[in-house]
């Protein structure tokens, strides 16, 4: 068990010939949640807090990759630059580079279809990492996990297990603390 290098789809369709750009969700406040989630010490409604706190990053992540502020298209246009002159800037061979998801090094990889069925998948970034698609619909949400089958330390079936078995401990969690408003928001705003 460990935090890796995640890559989730972010789109930039809002600008012109606008694709896509890279949310990295892995944070600070994302691993303090996980932290609290595995510590037996803390109680449901510090672990929201956490929660509530990851989300709140997660989202602003997000909305500085939509708006243009990603930085994974404009290191790859430099990437590509470098290429066609022939001149390797020290930062594409730096070891911190690959671990942050440099040069699609994403261990996890994962993409939002939207609000439609799913169909399909597609294959991890990395020999060693995953593939997840997802869909969320009324009342489910669709899933595919791939990994590599050459790969001893990857198991696709386990994988998915291990994200129902969390995601059904986080619905425990937010109806634990459902009776409890979010720190710091007044009354009015619930």
């Amino acid at each position: 068990n460990k935090f890796v290098a995640t890559y989730e789809t972010g789109h930039t369709r809002a600008f012109y010939h606008g694709r896509t750009d890279t949310v990295r969700t892995l944070s600070e406040q994302s691993v303090a949640f996980v932290l609290a989630m595995c510590d037996d010490s803390i109680d449901q409604l510090q672990r929201m807090a956490r929660l509530r706190e990851a989300c709140a990053a997660h989202g602003a992540q997000l909305q500085r990759v939509l708006t243009g502020e990603g930085i994974d298209r404009h290191l790859l246009g430099l990437y590509i630059a470098a290429v066609m002159q022939g001149k390797m800037p020290a930062i594409f061979s730096d070891k911190a580079y690959k671990l942050s998801g440099g040069g699609g090094n994403y261990v996890l990889s994962t993409s939002n279809v939207g609000w439609t069925p799913m169909f399909g998948g597609f294959a991890p970034m990395t020999p060693d990492g995953y593939g997840v698609c997802y869909s969320m619909l009324e009342g489910r949400l669709n899933m595919s996990v791939t990994a590599w089958r050459s790969h001893v330390g990857t198991d696709a079936d386990a994988m998915a297990t291990a994200i129902s078995a969390a995601l059904c401990t986080m619905m425990k969690l937010a109806d634990d603390c459902k009776d409890t408003p979010p720190t710091g928001v007044p009354a009015s705003r619930l």
